[in-house]
């Protein structure tokens, strides 16, 4: 029942240092499971529940921190990344020589890394001393002995296979896999950290330095990280070299994820989309979980006062006041008919301004992931060093609100199924990895537990879909232990949130909060504000007078065919053209000038009402959600292995 600490590097390997972790910790042991719990489970596993348990990477020296993994890059750059400038010889070759950037590849510095139990409660409002601190407490109790992880070797029967000669191929197998299962998520959140409420506000946080190598240096030369500007040149060690990085993420949980590995069933060939490289290999499928919270009811709050500008009224196309028409400035230029000739118009723009002023108060934030890299003024440490391996340098030290924030972030994802694996196998040439999300066949007994029927689908009436989607309040089917319910953990679509969100308990439909008191993505912290917003409108009018002309002449039985043309020439006044009188007419148009016209009801005109457009903080960019989404294939293969 002690915190425990460890220096990593690849040395040891992620599986031992797993398992070290736990068995170091206090453990029910051999704790009888009720049959209920037991009921449609086959195998054997093991019950672990962490209590005052928390972990991070020291230094060899115990330096809290400084234990790190480093990520070095491995082969040559091609030709084609050290021709910066692009230029080819007569044979379409890369011409690489001093004209030409220097290029190199990263060093990763990851390192203090740290899981722990937040500081401040779950309903607290959160600060810099948690948003830009990577460890917090003890976690008190992660789980319960009812509820607690789970290693565990089972054996699921009639899984359906890859074959799919046709779509009712009703082909199947036994699959057993080796699970690891977080404690479920409890629909109601316990109250106590002996209950288990720490384990829904954990802290995680880390440092990461990336340094660019120069590639004609040695592992451990002094100056590996001093690569000069052009190919070829001298080391510069005041070059920028370096990205550092803080991640913190405060107030979340890891409950309900699990993790499922096996031996994938055959079936598969290379026809319909299919690969037999899915057949019997490496599979993997998992839920992972990460969730901060309901964020239903996250709201900012925003007070408004508008002042109504006045208007000013400026003419766009004045004509003189000469009794002669102006052909080019009017309708009709030409004269075509014997009633009406040429006529004549002026325009005019009212524009007004108002003005809304908008206070914004922040709601209570009890929880935020943190990417920073700004380190805090009085505090910078060299471009080019790294306290994971110069025991000199002092830990890093962050400005207070920087960086990107965002909060109240769930994210469910799903990662394939047992009948829909996540693959690992080699690529064609036998050198690179393939990571592969298997293509779903066209088999009714997969495709119709994968995809979920949405309202107004009326097709294949006659097939059930029990796809569902996996958020902060849903994973797929209930379940009861001990008196308690939990959510389930067999949903087949993903969901991510960020902030503000609306939910729709009946479709089970996460959307994003667009109103003003949506908050969620943020650059620097989310703070209160004052908003100014200037809404500018106008009305484009128009005002005309029409000549007039009567067309005399001798006539006879054919028509007017001789005789000299007498016209009577009127300038009616001006007015609401084409009828005559004396106001203005509104014209609906935009293409005047930038400033919006408006209308009301559909009508042109000036809005009788000061416009209010309220406003929130510049640096709050609202929330953001993508919700039932489905991986239906996915491949990633490396390449320069």
């Amino acid at each position: 029942m002690t915190a425990i600490t460890y220096t990593v590097n690849f040395k040891k390997t992620v599986l031992a240092s797993v398992i070290g972790l736990f068995l170091s910790q206090s453990c029910f042991a051999l704790q009888e499971i009720s049959d209920e719990s037991l009921s449609e489970t086959t195998g054997e596993g093991i019950a672990v529940l962490p209590q005052n348990f928390s972990f991070q990477f020291n230094g060899a020296d115990n330096t809290s921190g400084a234990g790190y993994i480093h990520i070095i890059p491995v082969g040559p750059l091609t030709p084609q990344s050290l021709n910066t400038n692009k230029d080819k010889d007569a044979n379409g070759n890369d011409i690489i020589n001093s004209s030409d950037l220097a290029v190199g590849k990263a060093d990763i510095y990851l390192y203090g890394l740290a899981l722990s139990q937040a500081n401040n409660s779950k309903s607290s409002t959160i600060t810099s001393s948690d948003w830009n601190t990577r460890f917090g407490k003890d976690i008190v109790s992660w789980g319960t002995a009812e509820n607690p992880w789970i290693i565990k070797v089972a054996t699921e029967k009639n899984v359906p296979n890859f074959s799919a000669t046709s779509p009712t191929d009703s082909g199947k197998g036994d699959i057993s896999y080796l699970s690891i299962e977080a404690p479920l998520y409890n629909k109601v959140l316990p109250t106590t950290d002996e209950l288990g409420a720490g384990a829904y506000n954990l802290k995680l946080g880390l440092w990461g330095d990336l340094l660019v190598r120069d590639p004609s240096k040695i592992e451990g030369d002094s100056a590996q990280f001093q690569l000069g500007q052009m190919y070829g040149s001298a080391s510069d060690a005041t070059r920028a070299n370096r990205l550092r990085l803080q991640a913190v993420l405060n107030g979340f949980s890891l409950n309900g994820t699990n993790l499922k590995l096996f031996q994938t069933l055959g079936g598969a060939t290379n026809t319909g989309g299919m690969s037999t490289s899915y057949n019997n290999t490496l599979g993997l499928t998992g839920v992972m979980r990460l969730n901060t919270g309901d964020s239903s009811t996250l709201r900012g709050t925003a007070t408004s006062t508008t002042t109504k500008g006045g208007e000013t009224t400026n003419l766009l196309y004045p004509v003189s006041g000469s009794t002669t028409p102006n052909p080019n400035s009017g309708c009709d230029a030409s004269l075509t008919s014997f009633a009406n000739g040429r006529c004549t118009t002026q325009e005019r723009v009212i524009q007004r301004t108002d003005i809304t002023t908008t206070t914004w108060k922040a709601p209570i934030l009890t929880n935020v992931l943190r990417l920073s890299t700004r380190e805090k003024s009085g505090y910078e440490q060299g471009l080019i060093t790294t306290p994971a391996i110069d025991s000199s340098s002092t830990m890093p030290t962050f400005d207070d609100s920087e960086g990107l924030f965002l909060y109240n972030v769930n994210a469910n994802l799903v990662l394939g199924n047992l009948y829909q694996p996540v693959t690992l196998g080699v690529a064609s040439d036998g050198k690179n990895i393939v990571l592969e999300i298997a293509r779903i066949p066209n088999k009714q007994d997969i495709y119709s537990k994968v995809y979920t029927r949405y309202a107004g689908d009326t097709g294949d009436s006659g097939v059930t879909y029990s796809g569902s989607t996996c958020n902060i309040y849903k994973c797929g089917s209930e379940l009861t232990l001990g008196g308690v319910t939990y959510q389930g953990a067999n949903a087949t679509h993903s969901s991510i949130t960020i902030g503000s969100t609306n939910y729709d308990a009946i479709n089970n439909l996460l959307t994003a909060s667009s109103d003003i008191g949506a908050v969620g993505i943020s650059f620097g912290a989310t703070v209160d504000g004052t908003g100014i917003y200037n809404k500018t409108v106008q009305q484009v009018q128009s005002q005309g007078r029409r000549w007039t002309t009567t067309l005399k002449c001798s006539s006879n039985w054919l028509g007017c065919t001789s005789g000299p043309d007498i016209r009577t020439d009127a300038w009616q006044a001006w007015g609401t053209y084409p009828t005559s009188g004396t106001g203005w007419y509104n014209v609906d148009r935009t293409t005047i000038s930038t400033p919006q016209v408006v209308s009301t009801n559909g009508v042109a005109g000036m809005p009788t009402n000061a416009i209010v457009q309220q406003s929130a903080p510049s640096n709050n960019f609202g929330s953001a959600a993508i919700d039932g989404l489905l991986i239906q294939h996915m491949k990633i293969t490396t390449k320069g292995l």
